[in-house]
């Protein structure tokens, strides 16, 4: 079976239920939707430094980049493959139409900043260095002290040191990775092979107990369809990332992230 992207309606439900939480969180403060958004994406080394020994995270490659806004020193971030600079205000920010990613990036950063500003969400500044490994660790520990060690990992959207770690502690044979780029797409990694998050979806998700879901997919426009699946196939889902700063708090959706900042 096919995985077949979700229409635009469907792609937008989930943004449009962002946008009017923060609405209702700040109708009462009309001067905050004039503060200045000013959004501008990351260099390599700005968002990860050196996370030793990968070379292969998407930002190392240069597929995506890390967008991040600034709201009065507040910061947000999100991954793009659309990353761009941008100002204006709040209001506009949040009022953006969310037909592009490029759009969607700015609204989901500045989103993640704002939720750090009303102290409706924390860690929304990627880790670096080292960070990203210990995190894939701490994830890997977190779910086997939840679940044991015998279940099945789906992972949505290929990252190294979460992949390296689940295969660590569940073995290659129960972690299964799905990936959009067509250059990752039948690479073995860690001992396995990275299926075609376009049709492979089903596959995984009837293979799996957990399903581990990078936050691009907010941006990309795929996480209602994943949800959806993964729903109907009983797969207990989790959000990873900064791009997932705050949306999984309104959505209702656990996230994992143990080392960002």
């Amino acid at each position: 079976m096919t995985f077949k992207p979700a229409n635009k309606d469907e792609q937008l439900n989930l943004l449009t239920a962002i946008r009017k939480k923060l609405l209702a969180e700040i109708v009462n403060r009309p001067n905050l939707l004039m503060q200045i958004v000013h959004i501008e994406p990351l260099g390599v080394k700005e968002a990860i430094g050196d996370p030793a020994p990968y070379k292969d995270f998407a930002l190392q490659r240069g597929e995506e980049r890390l967008t991040e806004a600034t709201i009065i020193g507040f910061k947000g971030q999100a991954f793009t493959s659309y990353p761009c600079r941008w100002r204006g205000t709040l209001d506009e920010a949040l009022n953006l139409s969310l037909d592009s990613e490029k759009n969607r990036a700015i609204f989901v950063a500045t989103a993640n900043a704002l939720g750090r500003l009303l102290n409706l969400c924390d860690r929304t500044i990627h880790c670096k260095d080292q960070g990203p490994d210990k995190c894939g660790r701490e994830m890997a520990e977190y779910i086997a002290s939840q679940f044991g060690s015998e279940i099945n990992i789906g992972i949505i959207g290929y990252q190294p040191a979460i992949v390296k770690h689940m295969v660590n502690f569940f073995g290659n044979d129960r972690v299964f990775v799905t990936d959009l780029n067509p250059d990752n797409i039948g690479n073995e990694v860690f001992g396995v092979k990275i299926l075609n998050g376009s049709s492979c979806l089903v596959e995984l998700a009837k293979n799996c107990h957990i399903g581990l879901i990078t936050g691009s997919t907010l941006i990309n426009g795929t996480l209602n369809e994943i949800l959806d699946v993964f729903k109907e196939y009983g797969v207990k889902p989790y959000i990873y990332g900064t791009t997932a700063a705050l949306p999984p708090k309104i959505l209702g959706i656990e996230r994992l992230c143990f080392e960002a900042i």
